[in-house]
């Protein structure tokens, strides 16, 4: 069965759904521009997959965040190892809840593209705490990489750098400039 369309149409737990009801064995390849992920099912469970530098279910929960891009379906392509052990519904289900999370992350971050700065305050009174998550985020900020570019230096995925990004942004120590307007 050749399967393929658009991410905008059908968002990507739907479309694994779809094939993993009919109990196939193949490889989702996923494509947005230069970025690629694959999925691979073994009779329609979810067995193994990749993304940049992530495997298993982070990249699930990678791709299954993306908007938009192009997929298709190839059948009787075998994995060469199996990452994830978890039954479909329940990756499907914390899929659908970080892609929730993402569409609250969104209202401040727009856009992977936009470039962090932290904020200079010169009469700031209060002492700042942060995480190691945070700090390293914080060191990979240079006013030129965008958050994009942050989460492959750190082999993260964008949600992970977003959400600590909206944190930052919340405690009003960052802001996001398009790339244009960076130095």
């Amino acid at each position: 069965m050749a399967f393929q369309g658009s991410l905008k149409e059908i968002p990507l737990p739907d479309i694994i759904q779809l094939v993993s009801v009919s109990g196939k064995t193949g490889v989702f390849i996923l494509e947005k521009g230069e970025e690629r992920g694959e999925i691979y099912l073994r009779e329609g469970q979810i067995v193994h997959a990749v993304y940049l530098a992530l495997e298993g279910e982070e990249a699930i929960y990678a791709l299954s965040i993306w908007p938009e891009g192009d997929f298709h379906f190839q059948p009787g392509v075998e994995p060469e190892k199996t990452t994830i052990q978890k039954s479909n519904t329940n990756l499907l289900m914390e899929a659908a809840r970080r892609l929730d999370e993402w569409r609250i992350l969104r209202k401040k971050i727009p856009s992977e593209d936009l470039v962090p700065h932290l904020i200079y305050r010169p009469n700031w009174q209060k002492e700042v705490i942060l995480s190691p998550y945070e700090w390293s985020v914080v060191t990979q900020m240079d006013g030129v990489k965008s958050i994009g570019e942050v989460s492959k230096v750190l082999n993260w995925s964008t949600f992970d750098v977003a959400k600590i990004l909206y944190g930052l942004i919340t405690q009003q120590l960052v802001e996001l400039k398009p790339k244009e307007e960076t130095p």
